[in-house]
């Protein structure tokens, strides 16, 4: 135990220690900053709140901030392993879909390497978390789910802890009243939940994740620039992570999803037009291309921003200790909403180019999204 407590007081001391205080004399006033941060990241049955406090900053130096993130819901969600690991084709009885039940709570600290002043807040940042996560898989005893079935150490429940570090470099400007994204976002970071690390109170897990993440976002044009509301604009952007995973016993929930500060499913839904999580594996590569036009602006209360767009969506998948592995591609367009700068409401047509769905339908499917894709 005190092996423990020492790793854990050691891996959040370190971001601080790498950082000295750097900030130079100076007689004149600083503006101050808030000392409160606020995130919200909306589910379809659920949402992630976070909260971060910089009280110990001291400006003009780069934000020093104490996280805490807590949030969950009720998911619908696909599993497509058999009980040997190897994937699943369809029949035999099985039924791919479940639901789960599932909650988060995060602690960390980012200190920031260098400041954005065009934007007002940290260029490069280093962080680390300990993150915690509790899974409960909801069973119908009418249904034979794949999930429940497979048999995993880390199914059907799981209390699941890691460490997770990283560096990000942020100069993604969202602040453009007509919500055209300009910019780049890129981190890479480590996640380690090893057995020791409370991974056997419930269910056991024993991982690593290793994720590169990138997002950049170029403004084209604007009909009307000086406009309280925007008439028409456009902007492109593009997303791309490249993720590994491996160890004694790793979870679902990593396998199935690309890492990083915000994770998200990964193949049949990072690559559009395909059942949400049937191409999961230890490795993993997406890169998403987006052009998005924003139409004429309305504010009830605060500014609403719809939207058409069109995406061409790729990725590459490999199971490594299978012979399971190829490329998705997919393309298609849609509409949009942003509401309020919180959430944008999405809706799409898509027609996947490599394989088709499980039912054997090739042509255009229809998706529905509480964000948008990246």
């Amino acid at each position: 135990m005190k092996n423990r407590l020492f790793a854990l007081v050691l891996f959040f001391a370190l971001p601080a220690a790498l950082i000295a205080d750097e900030t130079p004399p100076d007689n004149t006033e600083t503006p101050q900053r808030d000392p409160f941060l606020f995130t919200f990241g909306l589910r379809l049955l659920g949402a992630d709140i976070g909260l971060g406090w910089r009280g110990l900053t001291k400006p003009p130096a780069p934000d020093t901030i104490i996280w805490l993130i807590a949030g969950g819901g009720y998911e619908w969600l696909n599993y497509f392993r058999l009980p040997d690991d190897t994937l699943y084709t369809g029949g035999g009885g099985y039924t791919p879909s479940y639901t789960r039940a599932c909650g988060r709570l995060d602690l960390g600290l980012a200190q920031g390497i260098v400041w954005n002043e065009r934007l007002k807040f940290n260029l490069f940042e280093v962080y680390g978390f300990f993150r915690t996560r509790l899974d409960h898989a909801i069973d119908d005893p009418a249904v034979n789910e794949l999930f429940l079935a497979s048999g995993k150490p880390y199914e059907p429940d799981l209390f699941q802890a890691s460490l997770f570090t990283g560096v990000s470099y942020n100069d993604l400007d969202k602040t453009d009243p007509h919500w055209k994204l300009n910019g780049l976002y890129v981190e890479t970071s480590v996640e380690w939940g090893p057995q020791w690390l409370l991974n056997d109170l419930l269910g056991r897990s024993d991982f690593v994740r290793l994720n590169l993440t990138a997002s950049g976002f170029l403004a084209l044009f604007d009909a009307n620039p000086d406009a309280e509301l925007g008439t028409v604009s456009g902007y492109a952007g593009a997303f791309l992570s490249v993720d590994w995973c491996g160890g004694g016993a790793v979870p679902a929930n990593i396998q199935q999803t690309l890492g990083g500060r915000g994770y998200r499913y990964a193949m049949g839904y990072a690559v559009r037009g395909y059942e949400d999580a049937r191409f999961d594996g230890r490795f993993k590569a997406v890169l998403n291309l987006e052009f998005r036009l924003n139409l004429w602006q309305f504010k009830i209360i605060d500014t609403f921003t719809p939207g058409l767009y069109a995406f061409f969506d790729s990725g590459y998948y490999n199971f490594i200790y299978y012979p399971e592995q190829g490329f998705l591609f997919s393309t298609g367009a849609g509409v949009y909403l942003n509401v309020w700068r919180l959430t944008t409401l999405t809706a799409y047509v898509v027609m996947p180019l490599s394989h088709p769905m499980m039912d054997g339908v090739t042509w255009l499917h229809i998706g529905v999204g509480l964000d948008a894709h990246f």
